[in-house]
């Protein structure tokens, strides 16, 4: 084997990215995605968005 391979000794490097979630971030009147956590007022419909689930009371 080659180290182009992925034999060289060193471990794979691990993958980065965004959270696997952003629902609480999604208006729920115009389904913007938010620049904040809630809550906030939505910056395209101006709709509150209060801090929580989308659904929970």
């Amino acid at each position: 084997m080659t180290e182009e391979d992925g034999a060289g000794g060193e471990p794979p490097e691990p993958e980065g990215g965004e959270a696997a979630c952003w629902l609480n971030r999604v208006c729920p009147e115009c389904d913007a995605v938010l620049d904040r956590v809630p809550p906030v007022v939505c910056h395209r419909c101006g709709a509150e968005v209060r801090a929580g689930w989308p659904g929970e009371e």
